[in-house]
């Protein structure tokens, strides 16, 4: 009898225990910070970004729990290095691309991968042969202002939305890292000294970022995947506010989506010479980044990553093949891609002055997980 006391009484207890958190998290969940009316965000790590991996999950935004909100990577070396804003492919995680964002950090990017509404169809499954249909999918999904049949992402829920706080919790836990010279006091976003950046369906909403704001660069993998035959994104048709020569993409020529993201690089016009006076198409390599003096904004990599379907992904993604020792084998081009903008905010957008084009070893900051 003693025995079943003791066990019913265990058994209160861990109920108590459990009720307490649950409410807990309620009344967490129902917590405002003054500006915006957004929740707390809360860290899942205890460490802060500067040299090592921060990761944390935003809160409610202006009263609605985000779908999906999934673990947010951010770190820095300097305070004053521009940022990369990266976003994930279709129902993605940041997670999966830990390291090509550490060839970030260690080439002096504050970096931030951010999640997003990556759910559902592809973008490509989705709009197929409409045109129009991109670019109300990529417009939503950017700022929540173009709610339609294909896409309901609500302001809050927004790529600006969470980055404004993502950045508001960041420039929190690390105020001397200067994160909070990518939000202005209007709440505008300084765009000129991000780079965007993504894989798949998060390289076609950072192209399209890059056509509608004027940003520091853009960069995307495997993608875009906004052609079908002679259609394109309409979007396309226009001059952007970023000018082609600061966009490079990247895809190897196994792609399963090869020809529609070939299609779209042409549409872009970033399949010129990579040399005055070269031949016009996307410049072909094993591995090895572009010679020096060469600067091809359409690449293609012939490294055997296997099926097509992979091949989508494995150039970029943690899946990537890795050499001998240890390294990425795609190390070369990523440090390539990343060096084409500068290391510091202060200057003019170009290749970074003295910067090499050999690889160099990737850090592995001690947050890394």
């Amino acid at each position: 009898m003693k025995h079943r006391w003791t066990i019913v009484t265990a058994f209160v207890v861990l109920l108590a225990i459990a009720v307490a958190s649950v409410v807990a998290a309620n009344v967490t969940g129902e917590q405002r910070v003054a500006d915006h009316g957004r929740a707390e965000a809360r860290p899942r790590s205890t460490h802060g970004p500067q040299d090592e991996f921060h990761r944390f999950r935003l809160g409610a935004i202006d009263g609605e729990r985000l779908e999906p909100n999934r673990d947010d990577f951010a770190a820095r070396t300097a305070s004053d290095g521009p940022l990369l804003l990266f976003l994930p492919a279709t129902r993605a995680k940041p997670a999966q691309y830990q390291r090509f964002l550490t060839t970030a950090l260690g080439d002096g990017y504050h970096v931030l991968g951010l999640d997003y509404w990556n759910l559902g169809k592809t973008l490509s499954g989705t709009c197929e042969a409409d045109p129009r249909c991109y670019g109300l999918v990529q417009r939503n999904r950017f700022d929540g202002s173009q709610p339609s049949r294909f896409s309901d992402v609500s302001p809050a829920g927004s790529i600006v939305s969470r980055f404004r706080d993502a950045i508001a919790h960041l420039d929190d836990i690390d105020p001397k890292g200067g994160w909070g010279r990518f939000v202005t006091t209007q709440d505008d976003i300084a765009w000129q000294d991000i780079v965007v950046a993504g894989h798949s369906q998060g390289g076609g909403e950072a192209a399209y970022i890059a056509h509608i704001r004027p940003v520091l660069g853009a960069l995307m993998f495997s993608s875009p995947v906004e052609s079908l035959g002679p259609v394109h994104a309409a979007w396309m048709d226009h001059p952007g506010q970023t000018p082609a020569s600061r966009m490079y993409a990247i895809d190897d020529v196994r792609d399963v989506f090869g020809p529609r993201i070939r299609g779209s690089w042409e549409v872009l016009g970033l399949d010129g010479p990579a040399t005055p006076g070269g031949p016009d198409g996307p410049w072909h390599t094993d591995t090895a980044p572009p010679p020096e003096g060469w600067d091809p904004h359409a690449i293609l990599t012939d490294i055997s990553v296997g099926t097509p379907a992979q091949s989508h992904s494995r150039t970029i993604k943690d899946t990537t093949p890795l050499a001998e020792d240890g390294q990425p084998r795609m190390l070369g081009l990523w440090q390539w891609l990343l060096r084409r903008f500068p290391t510091t905010t202060t200057t003019e957008a170009g290749p970074q002055p003295g910067a090499t084009d050999e690889p160099q070893p990737v850090p592995t900051p001690s947050g890394r997980s």
